[in-house]
C-alpha cells in the first residue's frame, strides 16, 4: 500500500487576527520556529513521504502563496477548493484525486496549523496507524495524551483493551464534544480520555465507502468530480459541484457514526494553536512570565505575551494580557479571552471594515 499525505490548509485562522489576515491566514505565518506552520507540516513528514506524495488542499486565493512557500511540491499536488465546505468535502476531494492516481492508496490527513514538537514520536504514530489501516480496513485517528484539563478541545474515550504497543492502539468507544471545566478535569484524571487531534489515517477506498454509506449526497458529488479529473471539463465540474456539497466536518459526518475506529496513542508535544493565548502558553518567557517579540519597553509587567511588527509597545504595570501590533491594528486582550478574538473579526465584517481584515 503506497502512502500519501493530505494537509488541510484552507482555514482562516481568525483567532490569530490581526496577524492572520484574509491574504495571509494563520497556516502561512511563522508563529513558532523559523518557518510557517504549513512549511513545518511538510518538513515534519518528509522522512515518510516523497514530495510527489504530499498534497495540499486550500482555497484559490492562497494557491500562489502556498506554492511560494513549498516550491518543491509538484503543482498538481495543490488541490484547490472553489469554496470552503468544512472537512468532509475537503477530505473527500483529496481522496478522489488520490484514488484516480492510486486506487488502493493509504491516506494521512491532518491540519496545516497545528504545532508538533516530538517529530520522531509523531512519525512512529503515523507508521503504526498505516499498519492498522492496511491490515484491518479501520479508520484510524491519533489521540493526544492530555497535559491539562482543556475545555477547548474535543475528546476521545478509548476502550480498556490494548490492541498493540509502542505506541499503544485502542478501539474508540466514543467522541466527546468540548467539555466544561468540571468534565475536563474529570477526563484529565482518567487515562481513558484523550484529546481529539483531528489527525486521521485510512485506505482511500475505505473512507470513500464510508462516505457512500453515511453521506450519499457528498459521495455522489465526489464521483462526478472524480470522473472529470484529467479531462477538459475538470475545472467546470468542480466549480459546479463542490460549492453545493454538504458542509459538514469529518467528525460529525463519518467518525462519530463509524463502528470500526482505532486510536493510536500520541504522547508527543502537540497543540492546535487555536488562539494567541495558546501561543502564549508555549512561548519562551522570562522570570516574570513576559514573552516579547519585537520592539518593547516596560517595567512591573507580568505574564504578558507581546508581539510588535514595527511599532514600539511601551507598558507599565500590566498583567495577563496579549498585545499584538500588526500594520495598522493593535490587539489588546486578556490572555483568558483570546478565543473571543474571532468575535472581533465578526464585528469588523458586520461593519464592512474589510481594510482591517
Amino acid at each position: 500500500m503506497n502512502r500519501y499525505a493530505v494537509i488541510m490548509a484552507g482555514g482562516r485562522g481568525e483567532r490569530f487576527w490581526p496577524k492572520s489576515r484574509s491574504d495571509r491566514p494563520k497556516q502561512f505565518l511563522t508563529l513558532a520556529g523559523n518557518r510557517s506552520l504549513l512549511q513545518q507540516s511538510v518538513d515534519r513528514i518528509k522522512k515518510m513521504f516523497n514530495d510527489d506524495h504530499i498534497y495540499i488542499v486550500l482555497g484559490r486565493h492562497h494557491l500562489k502563496l502556498a506554492q511560494e512557500q513549498l516550491p518543491e511540491l509538484p503543482s498538481e499536488n495543490f488541490i484547490v477548493e472553489p469554496a470552503g465546505r468544512n472537512t468532509a468535502p475537503c477530505i473527500g476531494l483529496a481522496a478522489v484525486h488520490i484514488q484516480k492516481r492510486d486506487p488502493d492508496a493509504g491516506m494521512l490527513v491532518f491540519p496545516a496549523d497545528h504545532l508538533i514538537k516530538g517529530d520522531k514520536k509523531f512519525l512512529e504514530c503515523l507508521d503504526k496507524g498505516f499498519s492498522w489501516a492496511s491490515r484491518d480496513d479501520a479508520l484510524v485517528t491519533i489521540g493526544i495524551v492530555p497535559t491539562r484539563p482543556e475545555t477547548g478541545y474535543g475528546y476521545i474515550e478509548r476502550d480498556a483493551e490494548t490492541k498493540d504497543q509502542n505506541p499503544s492502539v485502542f478501539s474508540v468507544k466514543r467522541f466527546i464534544e468540548k467539555p466544561d471545566l468540571p468534565r475536563a478535569e474529570k477526563f484529565y484524571g482518567d487515562n481513558r480520555y484523550y484529546w481529539n487531534s483531528g489527525i486521521f489515517i485510512w485506505r482511500v477506498p475505505v473512507i470513500l465507502q464510508r462516505m457512500e454509506e453515511e453521506m450519499p449526497a457528498l459521495y455522489e458529488g465526489l464521483q462526478r468530480i472524480e470522473a472529470a479529473i484529467g479531462t477538459d471539463g475538470q475545472a467546470t465540474v468542480l466549480e459546479e459541484v463542490f460549492p453545493h456539497l454538504p458542509a459538514i466536518s469529518i467528525d460529525y459526518g463519518i467518525m462519530e457514526k463509524s463502528p470500526r475506529i482505532l486510536m493510536v496513542e500520541g504522547n508527543f508535544g502537540w497543540d492546535d494553536l487555536g488562539s494567541w493565548g495558546a501561543l502564549a502558553e508555549i512561548a519562551d518567557a522570562d522570570e516574570n512570565g513576559m514573552a516579547v517579540h519585537g520592539h518593547f519597553v516596560g517595567f512591573d509587567n507580568e505574564n504578558c505575551y507581546i508581539q510588535s511588527e514595527g511599532s514600539l509597545i511601551a507598558a507599565v504595570g500590566l498583567q495577563n494580557l496579549v498585545i499584538v501590533q500588526d500594520g495598522d491594528v493593535i490587539l489588546v486582550c486578556p490572555r483568558h479571552r483570546t478565543q473571543d478574538v474571532k468575535e472581533l473579526v465578526r464585528l469588523l465584517k458586520e461593519d464592512q471594515r474589510e481594510e482591517y481584515l
